[in-house]
C-alpha cells in the first residue's frame, strides 16, 4: 500500500488540507502540525484489533505523527482512518468504531441524509452562516465535505474557535445559530438537549451519531443498516 497516494487521492476527494490552508484561524491553530506518517509497533496493535471485525475489512489505517490535528484520529475518503504516533486509546474498540461509523457516513451519504432528516437535521448551504462565523469555525475532516446542519430549520451548531488573538486548536466552544433571529446562542434549544443530552461531541450530527453507536460496543454493516433504516 503507497500511503502517500492514498493521501493525495483523499485530498483530492475533500481538499480537507487545502480548506484549512485557506482559512486564517484554521491555518494558525495548525501553523506547527505534521501531517505526516510516522509508523510505531502501536499500528500493529491497532492492525489485529481491525482483523476481528469485518466492518474494517476494506478500512485503511494510516498512523500520523502525533501532532497531525493536535493528536486527534480521524477520517479521510473514502476508507482510511488516521490515528496519531502516539495514541494509545483508553478504550481501542470505542475508538475505532466511532471513527468507522464516520467511514459509513461517507460512503452511505444518501442513506444517512434521509436518517438524519427523520431526526429534523437539514444540510444547508455554507453561506447561510454569516462570514464572520463561518470562518472561525474549526475544520473537522470527518465533517467538512458536508459542514453545516440545522436542527428543526432552525439551529446550527457552530464549533467556534474562542481566542481571537491567540487562537489554540483545542479552545473551541460550541454554539448555536440560530436562523430565525441571527443570534448566537450558548447552548441548543430544549428539544436538542433533551435528545442528546451532554454529548462530548454536539458539534455536528455525524459526530453526536458516531458517539452514540460507538457507545453501543461492536457494530456491523447489518446493525448500521437497521439503525438507520429503523425510521
Amino acid at each position: 500500500m503507497n500511503v502517500l497516494k492514498v493521501l493525495e487521492e483523499a485530498e483530492l476527494k475533500d481538499n480537507f488540507q487545502k480548506r484549512c490552508k485557506n482559512n486564517y484561524v484554521n491555518s494558525i491553530v495548525r501553523k506547527n502540525f505534521s501531517y505526516t506518517t510516522d509508523y510505531n509497533s502501536y499500528y500493529s496493535i491497532v492492525k489485529d484489533f481491525m482483523k476481528k471485525y469485518p466492518i474494517f475489512n476494506n478500512v485503511v489505517l494510516v498512523q500520523l505523527d502525533k501532532s497531525a490535528e493536535n493528536g486527534y484520529p480521524h477520517t479521510r475518503p473514502k476508507n482510511t482512518i488516521c490515528i496519531p504516533s502516539n495514541a494509545r486509546f483508553p478504550s481501542l474498540e470505542k475508538t475505532m468504531f466511532h471513527e468507522v461509523v464516520h467511514i459509513h457516513q461517507r460512503n452511505n451519504d444518501k442513506l444517512w441524509e434521509k436518517f438524519l432528516n427523520s431526526k429534523e437535521w437539514y444540510h444547508e448551504l455554507d453561506e447561510i452562516v454569516p462570514e464572520r462565523w463561518r470562518e472561525k469555525c474549526r475544520i473537522n475532516p470527518d465533517t467538512c465535505l458536508k459542514q453545516f446542519w440545522s436542527f428543526q430549520h432552525r439551529w446550527i451548531p457552530l464549533p467556534l474557535y474562542t481566542n481571537d488573538a491567540n487562537p489554540r486548536f483545542e479552545d473551541v466552544k460550541i454554539m448555536f445559530y440560530d436562523l430565525q433571529t441571527g443570534l448566537l446562542e450558548h447552548q441548543g434549544p430544549d428539544d436538542f438537549v433533551n435528545r442528546y443530552g451532554s454529548s462530548s461531541q454536539p458539534e455536528h450530527p455525524y459526530e453526536l451519531y458516531a458517539v452514540e453507536l460507538a457507545e453501543k460496543g461492536i457494530l456491523d454493516e447489518e446493525m448500521l443498516k437497521r439503525f438507520l433504516t429503523s425510521i
